[in-house]
């Protein structure tokens, strides 16, 4: 397969990149082969994804090396000890050889694998004499062709370990977030040096927007060269297959576009070895002989959407219906199920109707090696088909950095970001009163010919004293739920920003997305459009005139605010628990750790306690014991987070004298309403 230089010189530094995790990982499985069917199976996957990297790229020899460890690790299975002990150690030879032969390549730049490294490599997994590298690049045609290379090489390859750049992240963070507390102070005190803090805070803040795009790259650099593997892939199984791609644009950190490259290229190849027919076949069926294949990626809110589809001959239901009860399936489960559930439960438990391993479609993987994939990071996966017309293979996956631009817009003065790609316009309502006329359902706006309903961004929100009809500007909002004017008090700059997601919080239906910080250091809360706009149509009970969905109505208020201390030390975190519970109506004072809840409470004891388990100066645990200490606070409603559901944590709580338990990842306003009504809290 040929590339040109500038290609080819960043899909193989993202290969090598690529590799040495994976020979670490494989490292790490290896020591529980025998003793562990679920590390083998981990290690044949990514044997297998990485064998499909180095054939994406011609390097033939290293494809074939890892087609034989697989059947090096596979061959531990049925084994008497002594025997697979030493097969291990044959796997264990040879992963240190492979993690030689990339630190070779990461140190030279250059865009071989070392032969000599590969010639050590065939007796240890069992391959005869050397096998031809079918996939050595090109000779250079001239001199200069060959330093060009090498140069864009060896820039391309220049590169910083993913975990120092999340350090430097960490501490550009802090360091943003303790000058802009730096400010604050100095600013109340009236002090002169507040103008020094600002330039220090802004300074921080620059810096942790540099560092946490260092961790962006273009979807195009995992997607790189997709065509012309499929192309010959194709040619390779006597198929014609033309792919295109979609979204190449689209920026994420390289450790969620390095996890959807493996599983793009898995479902590639699975599309053209089982769902695309031969030429014959097509044209007897009715269709063009050459197959289409569709991949797009698309970044939506803290999460990347990839969808491949082929228009192929489908998934055959009934024969995964047999095979799913062959395997041990419930029958009667199976056959009350539909053809779109058998494929949901065919992706997630079953996967693969191959019986034999080949180089294109892996051991028996199939859809669930991907489905697995998806769920571990915390994404998912969905199969449709359509027999005799394709099928399409939908997965997400969490963002853990991405870059968005963001309109900033004042709203109950507070500072918010929507995304500018839902940003259709913004209109100067004193200059377009005309436009502006009042409804028996309320007032509205006429941008062109279209009349929308007209809503104030805090009263969507829910934020106090947001109700009113005011508002300097309106923005039309476009996205999956219509579209709506939300009038704002003021409307800021575009902004590029890389916002801090908070994991396990974050998730399709909440309202906070990420949080940004812009050059001055001020935090701004990026909204979800859809969210946004299901809660404007809640605002004036009825769907508009750009109806989408009917939104749910607004959830029961208490009839008097429930105070609550948020304690939390992650800022992003504390910034989006504070306006989800906000904008349910909660009146929420903020402590960044233990010892600064307790001097909330002290100044004012709330109805409830919600605090992060891990803090530091005091965790939520120590904190809820001197809480449970003291008679004025001993009968505080105390709610605990924490991003795991560990067990002894929850009994450490509970030990501690707390009321409730809940995890991050599940955690909404609705839920803590739920909770607090189960403990007496609520209107008095």
């Amino acid at each position: 397969m040929s590339f040109d230089p500038q290609t080819r010189a960043r899909l193989v530094g993202l290969f090598v990149a690529e590799a040495d995790e994976t020979v670490s990982e494989l490292r790490g499985h290896a020591a529980r082969l025998a003793s562990d069917e679920g590390a083998l199976e981990e290690f044949g996957r990514l044997a297998h994804g990485l064998k499909g990297a180095a054939a994406a790229l011609g390097f033939g020899r290293v494809a074939d090396t890892l087609h034989a460890l697989e059947d090096l690790s596979l061959g531990i299975r049925g084994e008497a000890p002594d025997a697979a002990s030493a097969r291990i150690a044959l796997v264990r030879d040879a992963l240190e050889l492979l993690g030689e032969g990339v630190a070779r390549m990461t140190a030279s730049g250059g865009d071989a694998f070392p032969e000599d490294v590969l010639d050590a490599l065939a007796p240890v997994v069992g391959l005869g004499a050397r096998v031809e590298d079918r996939s050595a690049p090109a000779p250079p045609a001239t001199a200069a062709g060959a330093a060009g290379r090498a140069t864009d090489a060896v820039v391309e390859r220049i590169s910083v370990p993913a975990g120092d750049v999340d350090e430097a992240l960490r501490l550009a963070s802090s360091l943003a977030r303790t000058a802009g507390q730096l400010h604050e102070v100095l600013l109340a005190a009236g002090a002169s040096q507040a103008a020094a803090a600002q330039g220090l805070a802004a300074s921080a803040a620059g810096l942790e927007g540099i560092v946490a795009s260092l961790r962006l790259l273009p979807a195009d650099v995992a997607l790189s060269g997709l065509e012309e593997e499929v192309r010959e892939l194709g040619a390779s199984l006597g198929k014609r297959v033309l792919a295109t791609v979609g979204g190449r644009d689209v920026r994420a950190d390289r450790r969620t576009l390095q996890s959807a490259r493996g599983m793009i290229r898995h479902l590639v190849r699975n599309a053209i070895d089982h769902g695309i027919e031969p030429p014959a076949a097509r044209e007897a069926a009715g269709k063009p002989a050459e197959g289409r294949l569709r991949v797009t990626l698309e970044a939506g809110e803290a999460t990347l959407r990839v969808v491949v589809a082929d228009d192929g001959a489908g998934f055959d239901a009934a024969r995964i219906r047999e095979e799913l009860v062959r395997r041990g399936a419930d029958p009667i489960r199976i056959a009350s199920s539909s053809d779109a559930e058998v494929l949901q439960i065919w992706a997630h438990e079953g996967g693969s109707t191959r019986a034999s391993a080949t180089q294109v479609s892996g051991r028996g993987l199939g859809l669930s090696a991907v489905a697995q994939l998806a769920r571990a990071a915390g994404g998912g996966l969905e199969v449709r088909s359509a027999p005799g017309e394709g099928s399409l293979v939908e997965f997400s996956l969490p963002l853990e950095v991405y870059a968005v631009e963001a309109l900033t817009v004042t709203a109950g003065g507070r500072l918010f970001g929507l995304p500018l790609r839902a940003v259709e316009r913004t209109v100067h309502l004193a200059a377009a009163k005309d436009a502006v006329h009042e409804s028996p359902t309320g007032r509205t706006l006429a941008v062109g010919e279209t009349i929308l309903p007209l809503v104030p961004l805090a009263g969507a929100l829910a934020l106090e004293g947001g109700g009113g009809a005011g508002g300097r500007f309106a923005v039309v909002l476009r996205g999956e739920g219509g579209a709506a004017a939300l009038a704002v008090d003021d409307v800021g700059a575009v902004a590029g920003l890389v916002p801090a997601a908070v994991a396990g919080l974050v998730d399709h239906d909440a309202l906070v997305t990420g949080l940004g910080r812009l050059a001055d250091g001020k935090a701004v809360a990026i909204l979800s459009p859809r969210v946004v706009l299901a809660r404007a149509r809640a605002v004036r009970g009825t769907a508009g005139r750009e109806a989408g969905p009917a939104a749910s109505a607004p959830s029961p208020r208490p009839a008097r605010a429930v105070e609550v201390v948020l304690a939390e030390d992650s800022l992003a975190t504390r910034e989006v628990l504070r306006v989800l519970l906000e904008e349910q109506g909660f009146k929420v004072r903020l402590a960044a750790d233990g010892e600064e809840a307790l001097a909330r409470i002290a100044e004012q004891v709330p109805d409830v306690l919600v605090s992060d388990v891990n803090m530091p100066r005091r965790d939520g645990i120590a904190l809820t014991r001197v809480l449970r200490g003291a008679a004025a606070t001993a009968r505080l409603p105390v709610v605990l987070l924490t991003s795991q559901d560990d067990e002894a944590v929850r009994r450490a709580g509970q030990e501690a004298g707390a009321d409730a338990y809940l995890l991050k990842s599940r955690f909404d306003a609705h839920l803590l309403q739920e909770t607090l009504g189960r403990l007496g809290v609520g209107a008095r």
